[in-house]
């Protein structure tokens, strides 16, 4: 029910924004057209009364001024017409293609994209822990629960604390509950990862809807006695300026956060991986060495090469070299 009430929402709100870019007043939309409509309704006014043209060259140059100032260049670019049916409208569509929760999560899934990625030394902690926790089993000894509190990774911690120390969980089951932890984990980001790529390729399509829309407006500003030149304008920054958010929003938002959020799910796959074969080399009290020769090939390569080098130096030493 609540999806289906999302789907009509979002096809009246589609419609209702579209129609709201088409209707709005231009000089309401955009403080640069704004600036210029009230610019030639004083120069109207001013030459109907017959002033002085010193006062009309003054008006002239002051907004000549603000044409020049970075307050006029940045606002020839800020559009709330073309804002409206580009972000509006691409939202809009999410609404309809995805379910109703997932689409308003939709800011929280780009804000998402700024967490950092899992770092390496996550990885190298892993592999330690294991290990030596492998060393210990191996030797009989008891894994105490102050030592897995003490696990700073939540997945491995809970892990140990669910299969680890209970010792009727079967390895089969470790194995069956990890894969369908990942997997699901596997689903619950590409539905994120989808619903990105959907909007980074809805932005540039109702882009071009505004495109359209802005053409028909400056056919709709030309007359018999001449073009409104306000008018004009303003359908040209809508037919241009919904052409450029739509492409910014989509390439330079959208589209990478997805490609960084698959990033981010890859890095956390592989470390989940890690701590299931970890998991199995516990469960079946491998020997460390066995579990150190497997473990280390999710380790980034510096950070491989590194520990090889550290247990080379350290064989050596045993040796007397």
């Amino acid at each position: 029910m609540k999806d289906t009430i999302g789907t009509i929402f979002g096809l009246m709100l589609g419609c209702f924004l579209v129609f709201l870019g088409i209707t709005w007043p231009d000089y309401l939309s955009n403080f640069y057209l704004y600036q210029l409509k009230e610019f030639e309704t004083t120069m109207a006014a001013l030459r109907e009364q017959g002033v002085a043209i010193e006062e009309i060259r003054a008006l002239q140059a002051e907004f000549k001024n603000f044409q020049d100032s970075w307050i006029g260049t940045i606002a020839r670019f800020l559009d709330l017409k073309s804002l409206f049916i580009v972000l509006g409208g691409a939202y809009a569509a999410t609404m309809i293609a995805f379910r109703f929760s997932d689409a308003m999560r939709a800011i929280l899934y780009v804000g998402q994209a700024f967490r950092q990625g899992r770092r390496e030394d996550e990885f190298l902690a892993v592999y330690q822990t294991v290990v030596n926790m492998c060393e210990r089993r191996t030797n009989n000894e008891l894994i105490t629960d102050e030592e897995i509190e003490a696990v700073n990774n939540t997945d491995l911690r809970t892990w140990l604390q669910d299969f680890i120390a209970v010792d009727l969980v079967s390895e089969e089951m470790i194995e069956e509950i990890v894969r369908s932890e990942i997997e699901m984990y596997n689903y619950r980001s590409f539905e994120e990862i989808d619903l990105l790529e959907f909007m980074g390729k809805a932005t540039p399509a109702f882009g071009m809807i505004g495109t359209v829309v802005g053409l028909i407006l400056m056919l709709g500003s030309s007359s018999a006695e001449g073009a409104d030149i306000a008018g004009v304008m303003g359908g040209m920054s809508v037919a241009l300026i919904t052409t450029l958010y739509g492409v910014l929003l989509s390439q330079l938002v959208f589209t990478p956060i997805a490609s960084k959020r698959f990033q981010l799910k890859e890095s956390q796959v592989l470390l989940l991986e890690m701590i299931r074969e970890g998991l199995l080399y516990l469960k079946r009290r491998e020997l460390p060495e066995t579990a150190a020769k497997d473990l280390i090939i999710y380790l980034p390569p510096k950070l491989r090469k590194k520990i090889l080098s550290e247990e080379q130096a350290a064989l050596g030493q045993g040796l007397g070299l």
